[in-house]
């Protein structure tokens, strides 16, 4: 099922491995992410058993993100780095979601390796948090887990559910969630490592290839499209990259990418095509909500915070306009809500466009 994969190991003894998820992914509840997540497991499997060969691991994981952003920074974040194999995970961020929004997103981002990268294979990687657990303990759906395995059906990823595997542990030993996930939420050592032992265990019968038939590496194909909203020309275009009116452009200092920023009480705007529009923006305690309009229209109101960001900051994605004409170039005109006297501002990493 992994025949590229299987060719490469053998034959050019080097392979990139491509992690591209959320915070299960980038190893949050180990006793530490570059030993003992999930990730780094799955990374030094490949390294033990295929000893002979270069394996180099990238994570272009970034907790708290779902397939929204993912759909958008596919190509900056991962593609780039031409991973020959790519573990895609992002149910658990994407719980709560509707099975309609999930699927062009999901989709989104297997076609996109598929078509920039077509002699990667891709393993849909199936986590698990507590919500999650007791929904489907309850015999609920959880459409976002339905909405990944249709597009891995689609696309030929393979599929490997180690969150069902580290469920069917927890309540064979009596359901003991404390001893499974580390912070109520997220996978404890021991769920990551039950984790990674699901997915070794699928990669000990994908990876083999006792007959020798493969000879060459082989493109795959491209289906076409399940969802006629799939982003295929999502992109990011920075803070530098805009026609900005109005914002302040802060630079990034070590490596960092720099964000543009306004406060409460200010506006700012500018231009761009396509047909949908978002920001990749810092959710932060004292971050405010704003009015955008486009072309005039009416004002949407956006917040630029959630629940979580009351003990940390982070980059959050929010896609927010959509069909809107794609060959025509649009203005959009972006005012910050709230008090000023409490510390509302905006700042935006990037511009999602499509």
């Amino acid at each position: 099922m992994l025949n590229n994969t299987i060719y490469k190991l053998k034959n050019e003894k080097k392979l990139t491995l491509g992690f591209f998820g959320g915070s299960d992914t980038d190893g949050t509840g180990a006793s530490d992410m570059e030993k003992t997540s999930y990730r780094a497991l799955v990374t030094k499997w490949f390294k033990d058993t295929y000893s002979d060969a270069e394996i180099t691991s990238i994570n272009a994981s970034i907790g708290g993100t779902g397939t929204g952003y993912a759909s958008f920074r596919c190509e900056s974040d991962l593609i780039a780095f031409s991973p020959d194999l790519v573990f895609v995970e992002y149910c658990g961020n994407d719980w709560g979601d509707s099975y309609e929004n999930v699927l062009p997103q999901a989709e989104t981002v297997l076609r996109k390796i598929r078509k920039r990268l077509p002699t990667a294979d891709i393993v849909t990687v199936i986590s698990m948090y507590t919500d999650i657990a007791e929904e489907l303990e309850l015999g609920l759906e959880h459409e976002a887990r339905t909405a990944m395995a249709v597009a891995a059906h689609r696309y030929g990823a393979s599929y490997a559910d180690a969150g069902t595997t580290l469920l069917f542990r927890l309540l064979k030993d009596g359901a003991d969630y404390d001893k499974y996930f580390a912070d109520g939420l997220h996978p404890s050592a021991l769920g990551h490592s039950i984790m990674a032992e699901s997915i070794t265990s699928l990669m000990k019968g994908w990876l083999s290839d006792p007959d020798g038939t493969v000879t060459k590496l082989v493109p795959w194909d491209l289906p076409e499209p399940l969802c006629p909203n799939v982003y295929d020309d999502a992109r990011m275009v920075f803070a530098n990259e805009l026609d900005l009116q109005g914002a302040k452009i802060v630079e990034g200092e070590n490596g960092r990418r720099g964000y543009f920023e306004a406060l409460a009480g200010e506006s700012f705007s500018f231009s761009f095509t396509g047909d949908v529009l978002g920001f990749i923006w810092d959710d932060s305690c004292g971050s405010s909500d704003v009015d955008v309009s486009v072309d005039g229209g009416e004002p949407v109101r956006v917040r630029s915070w959630d629940y979580a960001v009351r003990s940390f900051d982070r980059f959050r994605a929010a896609l927010f306009m959509k069909g809107l004409d794609k060959e025509k170039k649009h203005t959009a005109s972006v005012k910050v809500c709230g008090d000023p006297e409490y510390g509302g501002k905006v700042r935006i990493m990037a511009v999602l466009m499509d």
